[in-house]
């Protein structure tokens, strides 16, 4: 599989300390083997195929799968993600939520 990353989950992972980016991107490419990849990985119940992958209890990844190309569109903190699963899992696959990240104030907008 590919990966396709959106511009704003770049500039999440840069933000972030090195062995937070380390292990965001160990994370990542496990998912080259999807759907047999190994971790915190679970299918969103919404209208078309979505997933979740925790990474190590601080971070939640938002994907999904377009012939042979995983799109990775959505990374936010564990706690964020909690608040608004809702919001992002009635999103549509490409729709992004816009992430903002200053000095550990994280906030996403639709």
């Amino acid at each position: 599989m590919r990966i396709e990353i959106e511009d704003e989950v770049k500039a999440f992972i840069r933000e972030r300390p090195e062995k937070d980016r380390r292990v965001i991107g160990e994370h990542i490419e496990r998912l080259t083997k999807h759907p047999d990849a190994q971790g915190n990985i679970k299918r969103l119940k919404t209208r078309k195929p979505r997933w979740r992958m925790h990474i190590s209890s601080k971070f939640v990844l938002f994907y999904y799968v377009v012939d042979d190309t995983v799109y990775i569109d959505h990374i936010m903190s564990q706690e964020l993600a909690h608040k608004n699963y809702g919001k992002i899992s009635r999103s549509s696959p490409g729709k992004i939520i816009f992430i903002t990240a200053c000095a550990g104030n994280e906030s996403a907008h639709a």
